[in-house]
């Protein structure tokens, strides 16, 4: 960059700088790049090392931690660097490869340049982008450099053939061993660039660059604005990329040196990988079994293991098991084996990692391990107050304290001791979750060695961020039907997104033909006059008078009430609980509330429509009189929640599941981004039609103080009937309520008047809880929500089918829209209903009303229940063996 400049630094830390007339110092866009050589630049930098030589071939390097000025005699700004300002921000963000952080380092760049206007633009874009720069002018110094710096960037001159040749300097920078993580990039001439070439001009060829070994080339363009854009690529696209290939050099390295023999195959189990290790236990040379089958070469036949195995693959699951393998030798050898599929973006298996530990290999270290004496031990520094616990990984390679490993009980009873981590995880601020995990890496200090692998196993389930979703890893085996129905309920319920199979639906806008609207109906009036109990039919108030009965026959309400089952009952519910009373609410506006809510309830639906709120509403009141909640465990204001959330739990429901709203893109589930869609809106469309108008309005006359908390309530068990949350609800309540209850489930009398009327248990759990009742209320109307298979079985086969109509026109809407199909076995021509009952009731209700009934005696509704479930296995079963004694070419598919 030219002579150095003559620098002299005063006692008051200030550097006065007189450039000559080849100045090395870059200067602002606007300013000539000469100074005069008889005008002296006072540079305002206290305290500030500059390292200038005065080579000219060398490069220069400045970087300033201070803003810096550079003032004219006059006094007025003439430049400003922008490299102190970027500095004084701190650090450069780090990013994620996979679960390894890699922290991103400033940015080196090497400019190969005869000093021009291209290579000050570069030289202020890569200050803007708090970059480190420096210039060259010929190639020596410039391999010289790029050795001495190991740059990220080199930016070459190929518009001058003249000065140098660019493609011999890119060669002899690619012939260095560093050289592969690093990006050249040759500087053009304009008319080379893509962007203005022209119909009668032939773009000249770059095969000779990208054959000389640059990356890509850059068409001359002096803008700072155009360089700075375009290093911000090259460090998106090209560095970053390179030092993710350069982590995984430490990854491979790990592997190498890893003691297990690990093996890679691809998802056809062709091996792409084997380490030292694997070479060691199988006798084999990876240049040998590289690119051949694992299966043909490797295990013992086609036995039952190695055929788990593969069917745990072919499921995307990892597998864990004893396996056999033939060694070079011909020798079968039995190892313990642990397979982990590495899912693609489709959640397909890409690739399959194999950890294979041999146990011949294992017990040979293991006792010559116990052949050790004291004296033999090595000795430690200071005498150590604990010694680092060797695990078996680490005894392959004799890594690991062998006083620890001797001691408390033998070498075989202290290897699979694992080294509490407690210590590592003490932190200050402590989160729950990581108390418990610390507990247990307590505990894995002194367990026994056969209850740590299971303390592993506990740690890595709580590590998980969807502590209550269900693994669905106990499947029946060989129920291949059953196990499809699981995972279509479990993705068709519980999922927020699109099926893992969705890919080739494009989220696309729909056409005005395919919009399907939703409409949130406030209704302001209706057209039944208001109405009491004793003026209703006769027909009518026989049914209503089995309203706290289980037996009660809701879908005769529904015909004898015509369609609005949910008005009546409600009032005589209501009635019954004193809601009224409570929220001092005149018996007119009650009805008029009631009405409004019905009306508001989609009688297009086949399942959720206002007998379906009906159903739940005199579920809940049942619930609400069973003797263990009528003890004082909910108060008042619990019971007139309970019934109020019950009644509007679906209202304005769309017939559709929150998944398709989701994938449809409807107004809805934007409004409430995926989450808890129809949940949120059904407790925000409620409480919108109430307070609409006074005449409807059942809160008016209660103060802030009443009303709040209700509301809460009310909001709360509405959002608990998501199914996503659905097993962390069974799971807080089982844990916290059914779990530590002594006396919960069937209790005699003297057994209630000893838990002080139902409020503290044998172990002392204060039902009374707000923690504790909340869990109760959400449990409670959950249960009623799904408690159409505890019902009789003429009712609960009417609400089976009517639930499958559902969600068959749910799947056509699907396909005729192009949205992805989320339960695609609810076909109507082909799904098995019955079958598609017994897999719902083995997945959500069984466990809920087991732990339900614990607490609540509902022995009624459990013999219900599994007389129910034994008639939707005889009618599948019955069906399924019609098919194949009709042997269809289509045969009937379980959903």
């Amino acid at each position: 960059m030219g002579c150095a400049p003559s620098l002299r630094v005063s006692q008051t830390g200030i550097i006065y700088c007189r450039d000559s007339d080849e100045s090395n110092s870059h200067h602002s866009p606007g300013q000539s790049s000469n100074i005069s050589s008889q005008q002296q630049t006072t540079v305002v930098f206290p305290k500030t090392e500059v390292k200038t030589t005065g080579d000219p071939g060398a490069s220069t390097s400045i970087q300033l931690t201070q803003q810096i000025r550079f003032l004219n005699r006059r006094g007025t700004i003439e430049a400003e660097t922008q490299t102190s300002q970027l500095f004084l921000k701190g650090d450069r963000p780090s990013f994620w490869f996979g679960p390894m952080k890699l922290k991103d380092n400033p940015i080196k760049i090497l400019l190969v340049f005869e000093e021009d206007a291209q290579s000050e633009a570069f030289w202020w874009a890569a200050d803007r982008a708090n970059y480190t720069c420096n210039l060259v002018k010929n190639p020596e110094h410039a391999v010289d450099s790029y050795l001495d710096k190991r740059h990220d960037i080199i930016i070459i001159d190929n518009r001058h053939s003249n000065t140098f040749n660019a493609e011999v300097l890119c060669r002899s920078i690619r012939a260095t061993k560093q050289s592969n993580h690093t990006v050249i990039v040759a500087v053009t001439k304009q008319q080379r660039s893509f962007l203005y070439s022209t119909a009668d001009v032939d773009e000249p060829p770059i095969a000779s660059i990208l054959v000389a070994g640059f990356n890509s080339y850059f068409p001359e363009n002096e803008n700072i604005g155009s360089c700075y854009n375009y290093l911000q690529l090259l460090e998106s696209e090209h560095v970053r990329q390179r030092r993710k290939i350069l982590a995984t050099e430490a990854l491979f390295t790990a592997l190498e040196k890893c003691s297990d023999a690990i093996q890679i195959t691809d998802k056809e189990h062709c091996i792409q990988y084997v380490n030292p290790a694997f070479e060691k236990l199988s006798g084999f040379n990876s240049e040998e079994i590289i690119g051949k089958g694992s299966r043909d070469l490797f295990y013992n036949g086609t036995g039952e293991e190695t055929e788990q195995m593969l069917s745990q693959i072919k499921k995307s699951k990892a597998w864990e098991g004893r396996c056999g393998l033939k060694k070079r030798s011909g020798e079968v050898i039995r190892f313990r084996c642990t397979t982990t599929p590495v899912m693609d973006a489709d959640k397909r298996a890409d690739h399959v990692v194999y950890v294979k530990r041999s146990e011949d290999f294992v017990e040979s270290r293991v006792h010559s391990l116990g052949s050790l004496k004291e004296p033999d031990l090595p000795g430690l520094p200071n005498e150590a107050v604990y010694y680092r616990r060797g695990s078996v990984r680490s005894l392959y390679n004799f890594t690991g304290d062998i006083r620890s490993i001797r001691s408390e009980g033998g070498v075989a009873h202290g290897m699979l001791r694992r080294q509490s981590l407690a210590r590592i995880h003490s932190m200050t601020i402590e989160a729950p979750i990581t108390k418990v995990v610390n507990m247990i890496y307590g505990v894995q200090e002194s367990c026994p060695s056969n209850v740590a692998p299971l303390l592993d196993k506990v740690i890595e389930i709580l590590r998980s961020s969807e502590l209550y979703s269900p693994l669905n890893e106990n499947v029946r085996e060989g129920d291949e039907m059953s196990t499809e129905m699981e995972t279509e309920y479990v993705e068709g319920l519980m999922s927020r997104s699109l099926r893992k199979s969705s890919s080739a639906y494009p989220i696309l806008p729909l056409q005005e033909s395919q919009r399907k609207s939703y409409p949130m109906l406030l209704p302001s009036n209706t057209t039944s006059p208001p109405l009491s109990l004793k003026s209703a039919p006769p027909d009518v108030q026989a049914v209503l008078e089995k309203d706290d009965m289980w037996d009660i026959d809701i879908l005769e309400l529904e015909r004898l009430t015509n369609k609005k089952p949910l008005l009546y009952l409600g009032l005589k519910i209501f009635t019954r609980f004193g809601v009224s009373e409570f929220l001092t609410c005149p018996d007119k506006v009650m009805q008029t509330w009631l009405q409004r809510i019905e009306a508001s309830y989609h009688s297009t639906n086949k399942y959720h429509n206002s007998t379906h709120a009906a159903d739940v509403l005199q579920a809940t009141a049942y619930f609400l009189n069973r003797e263990r909640l009528k003890k004082g465990c909910l108060t008042k204001q619990d019971q007139v929640g309970s019934v109020l959330a019950a009644a509007i739990h679906d209202v304005d429901h769309p017939g559709r599941t929150n998944v398709f709203l989701a994938n449809a893109q409807a107004p809805l589930a934007l409004c409430y981004n995926d989450r808890a869609i129809l949940e949120n809106h059904h407790a925000a469309f409620a409480f919108k039609l109430t307070i609409a108008d006074d005449s409807c309005n059942i809160f008016k006359n209660m103060t802030r103080e009443d009303y709040k908390p209700l509301r809460d309530i009310i909001i709360d068990m509405v959002l608990a009937t998501e199914m996503t949350k659905h097993f962390e609800h069974v799971s807080k309540f089982v844990n916290s309520v059914n779990k530590h209850d002594k006396y919960s489930g069937r209790m005699s009398e003297d057994e209630h008047s000893s838990i002080q009327s139902g409020l503290c248990t044998g172990h002392n759990v204060d039902l009374s809880t707000p923690e504790n009742r909340m869990l109760i209320k959400r449990m409670l109307i959950k249960c009623a929500d799904i408690a159409n298979p505890c019902r009789p079985l003429a009712l609960c086969k009417e609400w089976a089918y009517r639930i499958a109509d559902e969600y068959f026109l749910q799947a056509e809407e699907e396909r005729e829209r192009g949205l992805p199909v989320v339960m695609p076995v609810f076909d109507r021509k082909t799904c098995n209903i019955p079958k598609s009952q017994t897999t719902f009731m083995d997945i959500f209700i069984m466990d809920t009303f087991d732990a339900w009934d614990t607490f609540a005696d509902l022995q009624d509704l459990m013999e219900n229940l599994q007389g129910n479930y034994a008639y939707w296995q005889r009618e599948a079963a019955l069906i399924t063996s019609k098919a194949e004694q009709q042997n269809h070419t289509s045969p009937l598919v379980s959903c």
